[in-house]
């Protein structure tokens, strides 16, 4: 018997629909997936100016561990969007997307995934604390992405570190369209500054 599940789902531009009920395979084939993206900045170190980091993996706040988009409403409550999701995990692919542009930073000899059993310098460790589309005003809504950093000096076994920096990262972006393009374009330029901001403060930690 087909399974059924029942859904709400946001439709943007004209409020919420009431809830109903479709088909697992009638839902699956009108899902849009998106994958984050970015571009690594043109800021490079001629020459790295610290040893090995390691970055371990981006975990998520709760709700925003799961895959579909989220919207917060003007009644402050978060509904999901059964229709458009991440491809993977937002924070998943977060940890390879920093590892991915630290390593082309220069900054560091080496940058390690969280899976290397090699043993760094320096930990990373990175925390996705909101990833959501903000429609409680609306008039002005916006893309809304935090993130969380605490930066180590790590000893040969990872067993006792230092805190060289904590830092807290958020960039709201206006959305100018509410399709799941316009949403994934606003979630990768905020990325894309979060990360940049980043690179600067681990520069500047360094120095």
């Amino acid at each position: 018997m087909t399974r059924f599940i029942c859904f709400f789902t946001l439709i943007l531009s004209a409020g919420l629909w009431p809830a109903g009920c479709a088909s697992r395979t009638s839902l699956n084939s009108q899902q849009q997936s998106f994958l984050l993206e970015t571009t690594p900045g043109t800021q490079r170190q001629p020459l790295p100016i610290a040893g090995i980091l390691k970055i371990r993996h981006c975990r998520a706040a709760t709700p925003f561990d799961g895959q579909y988009f989220l919207y917060r409403t003007q009644a402050g409550q978060y509904q999901q969007d059964f229709y458009k999701l991440f491809l993977t995990p937002p924070n998943e692919q977060i940890t390879e997307l920093l590892r991915a542009w630290l390593e082309q930073s220069g900054a560091f000899r080496g940058v390690l995934p969280a899976s290397s059993t090699a043993s760094p310098d320096y930990v990373l460790e990175p925390l996705l604390s909101a990833i959501y589309s903000d429609f409680s005003e609306p008039t002005q809504p916006q893309t809304v992405l935090k993130m969380h950093v605490v930066f180590l000096k790590a000893d040969k076994n990872e067993q006792s570190s230092r805190v060289v920096m904590e830092k807290t990262y958020e960039n709201i972006e206006p959305m100018q369209n509410n399709t799941g393009q316009d949403v994934i374009k606003n979630y990768n330029l905020s990325l894309e500054k979060v990360l940049a901001q980043l690179q600067s403060d681990l520069v500047s930690a360094l120095q």
